[in-house]
């Protein structure tokens, strides 16, 4: 057993990001589509994207 303390749940804005990148790989198929349908830019999408695969879902929080 590590000693490592529990994982902190997800800030509102990594869900979001979650649920953006789920929208593109589960419903449309299509970045441009999801974008438009979440009002936000395909280079944010592509950041997140780059994060998520890079770090896992832990690189979707919000950074500071």
């Amino acid at each position: 057993m590590s000693n490592s303390s529990p994982a902190k749940p997800f800030d509102r804005e990594a869900k979001r990001r979650l649920a953006v990148i789920r929208h593109v790989e589960e419903v449309t198929g299509n970045v441009a589509m999801s974008c438009r349908h979440f009002g936000i830019s395909r280079q944010a999408y592509y950041i997140w994207y780059r994060r998520c695969q890079a770090e896992g879902v832990e690189g979707l929080r919000t950074q500071r």
